[in-house]
């Protein structure tokens, strides 16, 4: 038998692949699915050097989707993204809002 040791952690790989339980969609799918807002969300990809690859939507809209399973739910609606000035900790950053749903599986 062989035994394997690892360093992954059941909370972090819970926590790698909450947001694809989450999916994007336009406000029509949200209304034939049956959607119910849950609330707003909001992410942000952030730029804390000059060595840190610059924002990105796709980072802001990943970090919204994780905040969308935290509050319970499985779909985002993105309102819009917006570069924030620099502050303390970002030298660059962008953050995308949007409305989370719960919406009904197809199954």
């Amino acid at each position: 038998m062989f035994q394997v040791n690892t360093n992954l952690d059941k909370e972090n790989f819970t926590e790698y692949f909450k947001p694809s339980s989450v999916t994007v969609m336009d406000k029509s799918q949200v209304l034939d699915a049956d959607g119910t807002p849950v609330g707003t969300v909001e992410g942000e990809s952030c730029q804390s050097d000059d060595t840190q690859p610059v924002p990105n939507i796709t980072a802001a809209q990943t970090d919204a989707r994780r905040k969308a399973a935290d509050m319970g739910g499985n779909a985002v609606v993105f309102s819009k993204c917006v570069p924030v000035p620099p502050s303390a900790e970002c030298i660059a950053s962008l953050v995308c809002y949007g409305q989370a749903y719960k919406v009904k599986d197809s199954e």
